[in-house]
């Protein structure tokens, strides 16, 4: 009988085993799926601009300069980049004569877009709140009329003023894309 349980305990161990084979093979089976997104990018935009009087007496360069002379000009700034913006203009100077620091009878200018006046008022002061939106590759156009008002003084002879506007672009804001 001892042999009779011994044949049966191996007999029953040698099913489990191969049940639990069995049954491993059975779960270890799955179906898989896949899917992509392939080739997705985002570009970035480009913030450009110029306008087309870049470079030192540009814009102005007049001499012998008398109280009660006008000078009138106009800059073109173009948006060379591929994104909208708007933007502001300041102005600075290095050296300060009277003919910037004197606000009454020192250089004035008027700056217009078209007819509309942007800013009247001495030179020195001069500074343009933000524009319309400027479209990728579209334009915008100042006109400057400068000028050494007639109550300039005698104190004012023989001097040299440089100054520097910036024009400094601001993007759009984001939007859903």
């Amino acid at each position: 009988m001892h042999k009779l349980n011994l044949l049966a305990g191996m007999t029953l161990a040698g099913m489990v085993l191969i049940g639990l084979t069995a049954t491993a093979d059975k779960t270890s089976a799955n179906f898989t799926a896949t899917s992509t997104n392939p080739g997705n990018t985002f570009a970035s935009a480009t913030l450009t601009m110029s306008n087309d009087k870049p470079n030192a007496n540009d814009l102005v360069n007049v001499t012998n300069l008398v109280p009660g002379d006008t000078a009138n000009r106009t800059v073109v700034i173009t948006n060379t980049g591929n994104a909208g913006f708007t933007y502001t203009a300041s102005i600075s100077a290095v050296a300060n004569t009277a003919l910037w620091t004197d606000a009454t009878n020192g250089l004035q200018v008027t700056v217009k877009r078209g007819a509309t006046v942007l800013y009247t008022g001495a030179l020195k002061n001069m500074a343009l709140s933000a524009s319309g939106t400027i479209a990728a590759s579209a334009t915008d156009t100042l006109t400057y009329d400068f000028s050494f008002p007639s109550t300039g003084t005698n104190a004012m002879q023989n001097l040299t003023q440089d100054f520097t506007i910036t024009y400094t672009a601001t993007q759009l804001a984001g939007s859903a894309k």
